[in-house]
């Protein structure tokens, strides 16, 4: 039989797909019915379509693990980034409180000034009437 399958798989390895004529010539040599041989070359391309299925799922399983690894990568990122600008953004909120607070002051101190520059230029004004 060790005969027999190396017949076997030096014709799978020339063409997966045998013609009448073949199967005849294989069953000659190898002592084997046609049924027999046709029902092994059956089961020898199902089992090349599982092993490069399985190679087809192993590298997209791979590509998608490191798409996951990158998005991963790039989520961690864009979560620093919110962090950080929400840190900007309690920094710059507090610097409008600060500087509010100091125009208050301005403008309290201010409001004097402005009174008397309004003052005067109504007078500047009635003036030249």
């Amino acid at each position: 039989m060790v005969y027999a399958t190396e017949v076997l798989m030096s014709a799978f390895e020339e063409s997966e797909h045998l013609t009448k004529q073949k199967k005849i010539e294989l069953g000659n040599t190898t002592g084997l019915d046609v049924e027999q041989i046709a029902s092994w070359f059956n089961r020898k391309r199902a089992h090349k379509r599982a092993r490069e299925s399985v190679i087809d799922l192993e590298q997209t399983n791979a590509e998608l693990q490191q798409n996951l690894r990158e998005s991963k990568k790039r989520e961690t990122k864009l979560r620093l980034d919110i962090e950080q600008s929400k840190r900007r953004q309690t920094a710059i909120g507090a610097e409008n409180q600060r500087l509010r607070q100091q125009l208050g002051m301005i403008g309290g101190a201010d409001s004097e000034f402005d009174s008397m520059v309004s003052t005067r230029s109504v007078n500047k004004v009635g003036d030249c009437s």
